[in-house]
């Protein structure tokens, strides 16, 4: 059964948190039948020079069994969205807790690339300890839109999407972000995006600061990536590009390993004493437990090399064709399907 709506009694006696704390309702925004209570929007904290043009809305979702939702949106002056929320029984705490994270966690700028943030706020009046995860984050630089999602699940990796800013495809190397360490993963094609991964272990804090931490990395590597020629690209990271092309091939090269190593004993078996035996009966389940380590699913392949790119700009391909680029080979894709490394 729905929940009736909110009546003007109920609305005074849930928002009295509120108008204490300067709050005051929109009757004309508040939706009494969807329970939606909405406050006046203003500017956060006018005195901070980082915060004068950051406007508030607040939003109050009344659900059911006498629980809520708070809503915090910022909207930044250069357009840009960022919210907070958090759910519990008491209106107050919720506002407390939602206004105890500083309007400028949200916001990041540097030099060709932004950032906007959203959290969520876990544990009020739960008899828990109250902690802030990272539920999303959007990283613009010029051309490229960089978005990743965060499950709350703990051991999940984070999801990212990349999509050009405009109508023109972009030309990207498949280890774009690869390069920047082990819990990245290689991009792959979905029509005019591009998707990866992004491993983030241990529990909500260490994820969120480590979430934090990645998509500065990322940003100042996207901007400074995309300013610079495609020529650019390979001498700068030649050697991360190596790092990518070993790693990707860990599954394969612990396949020739293997057989290398089945070849060897058994043609000094004999020489071989006891303890070595023991270790080289263990070296196949460290092999394939290697091979589960990666931040995707193992695949049997041989990594194109990393290559000097030859195109003449991120917004082309040589030859002229449209998709995307495997791993710096320099060899271009057909319009029509684009190959997967």
């Amino acid at each position: 059964m729905a929940s009736p709506p909110l009546t003007h009694h109920e609305i005074l006696a849930i928002v009295a948190p509120f108008a204490r704390r300067g709050h005051h309702v929109d009757l004309t925004a508040t939706d009494r039948e969807r329970r939606r209570i909405v406050f006046v929007s203003s500017t956060r904290d006018p005195g901070s020079t980082s915060e004068d043009a950051v406007r508030e809305q607040l939003a109050l979702e009344c659900l059911e069994h006498g629980s809520f939702r708070l809503m915090r949106t910022l909207e930044h002056r250069d357009g840009r969205h960022a919210s907070v929320h958090a759910l519990g029984s008491d209106p107050g705490l919720l506002l407390a807790e939602i206004e105890a994270v500083p309007p400028d966690r949200h916001f990041a700028d540097g030099a060709g690339y932004t950032i906007e943030r959203s959290y969520m706020v876990n544990g009020v009046g739960g008899g828990m300890a109250v902690s802030l995860a990272l539920t999303q984050a959007v990283v613009r630089v010029e051309g490229l839109e960089f978005a990743l999602r965060v499950p709350p699940v703990r051991g999940v990796a984070g999801e990212i999407t990349l999509t050009p800013d405009g109508a023109e495809p972009l030309a990207l190397p498949e280890d774009l972000l690869a390069v920047l360490g082990w819990n990245w993963t290689r991009l792959v094609r979905r029509g005019s995006e591009w998707t990866s991964r992004l491993r983030l272990p241990g529990g909500v804090t260490e994820r969120t600061h480590g979430a934090e931490r990645a998509l500065d990395h990322a940003a100042a590597h996207l901007a400074r990536t995309l300013a610079e020629p495609p020529s650019a690209y390979h001498p700068r990271l030649r050697a991360a590009r190596w790092g990518v092309f070993l790693r990707r091939g860990i599954p394969t090269w612990n396949a020739l390993a293997l057989v290398a190593i089945a070849f060897f004993s058994s043609r000094f078996r004999d020489a071989l004493p006891v303890g070595a035996w023991v270790a080289l009966y263990h070296v196949p389940t460290l092999f394939v437990a290697a091979s589960f380590l990666l931040q995707e699913l193992p695949r049997f392949e041989i990594p194109p090399l990393p290559r000097r790119l030859k195109m003449g700009s991120w917004r082309e391909l040589e030859g002229g064709a449209a998709g995307g680029r495997r791993l710096g080979t320099g060899r271009s894709t057909a319009r029509a399907r684009v190959p997967q490394a």
